[in-house]
């Protein structure tokens, strides 16, 4: 009989196709590390600007919807205007009459007023000179000749008076005739002594008193002739100048508090946040609208220390979202810190967290009509 043949473990060709199958799967997955791109997560974020107004007040009129599209320009809401209309008139005003005094500095005196002002410098010039000469001979003739008329006057009514004081004694004359002749005297001496009196001041000249008032005249119009003649003095053309840009700057003040009444859109975007009704009081600065300016979309990642090397400015990078899994869209590396950190917001676990990593944002060039703001989004980099 012919031994029987003893049957081989199978053990050992197990252990070796299980290690065959491991080694190969090991050297798969090195593969796929080594050649599968690099992948960072973040969220797309867009850029929101608050909206308000410097003036504030009452809202007239709210002229968009929460979530409608808007234009860069358009107006969103509208309020009362208040005062501002009457400030502005009132500001108005002013420079109008700020620039009118400050033309009229510039051009100066009219021919007329400086003729006006020579006039009456030559007309005191022309008194203190008849104060200071006194009067004239011929003056001072006729006032001697006035006198000796006078004087002649004085003796015919002394010898009317005597002779009708004789009739007077011998009864011979009426009473009222002598009164009469009485009074003739006196007036005739009155007048005499007056004529004198004239003479003499013709003879004596012009007071010491008269003489500096004239002169006084004199130098006040000299100066005012010569103060209009030689025009606007410079340090009062900076002041009017300066009045002007004051009231310039009120009426410019003034109008852009108008221009506030008005809140705009800065930029194209969706109307995120709005919740006022005509009637409705805002404060100055208050924020009124909330604008997302979602055709300006980007994502927010943070890559590790060690794969910073593979990111540069302006590269394209290729960026997919959860919503659309089998769809990529377009981005580009706006911007890398300069300065890592160790716990970005984003980041959860302890690993994460240990490691030192760099913030950057990357730019969405395309999708901007389904991408929002708020998907999870995965930036992929071929490894090279």
């Amino acid at each position: 009989m012919n031994a029987a043949v003893p049957k081989r473990s199978p053990a050992p060709f197990v252990l070796a196709a299980l290690l065959l199958i491991s080694l190969a799967a090991y050297g798969a997955q090195r593969w796929r590390v080594a050649h599968s791109p690099f992948e960072w997560s973040g969220t797309v974020e867009a850029r929101t600007a608050s909206l308000g107004s410097r003036a504030g007040g009452r809202v007239k009129e709210v002229r968009v919807l929460e979530g409608a599209r808007v234009t860069q320009g358009q107006v969103l809401v509208v309020l009362e205007a208040g005062d501002y209309p009457a400030q502005l008139m009132q500001a108005t005003a002013a420079l109008t009459q700020a620039k009118a005094s400050l033309d009229k500095l510039r051009v100066g005196a009219r021919p007329e007023e400086i003729d006006a002002a020579k006039a009456r410098a030559q007309n005191a010039q022309a008194m203190l000179a008849e104060a200071v000469a006194g009067a004239r001979s011929e003056e001072i003739a006729r006032a001697r000749a006035a006198l000796t008329a006078k004087e002649v006057a004085v003796d015919q009514a002394r010898r009317a008076a005597e002779r009708m004081r004789k009739l007077d004694a011998s009864g011979a004359a009426i009473p009222a005739d002598v009164d009469t002749a009485e009074s003739a005297l006196k007036g005739a001496i009155a007048e005499r002594d007056a004529t004198k009196s004239q003479l003499a001041e013709l003879t004596a000249g012009s007071r010491r008193e008269t003489i500096a008032q004239a002169r006084a005249r004199a130098a006040e119009q000299t100066a005012s002739e010569r103060l209009v003649t030689a025009g606007t003095r410079q340090e009062d053309l900076v002041v009017a100048e300066a009045q002007v840009q004051a009231a310039e700057g009120r009426v410019q003040q003034i109008q852009t508090m108008i221009d506030e009444l008005e809140i705009k859109a800065p930029a194209d975007g969706r109307i995120e946040a709005l919740d006022l009704r005509p009637g409705d009081i805002i404060g100055p600065s208050a924020t009124a609208v909330t604008l997302v300016e979602d055709n300006q979309l980007y994502v927010r990642i943070y890559i590790p220390e060690t794969e910073i090397g593979h990111v540069a400015l302006d590269q394209k990078v290729a960026i997919s979202v959860d919503s659309f899994p089998k769809e990529s869209f377009p981005g580009i590396v706006q911007h890398i810190s300069s300065v890592g950190e160790y716990s970005p917001r984003n980041l959860q676990t302890a690993d994460e967290r240990a490691d030192q990593v760099f913030a950057t944002r990357v730019g969405i060039e395309g999708g901007m009509d389904r991408l929002r703001a708020g998907m999870a989004a995965t930036i992929r980099v071929a490894r090279e």
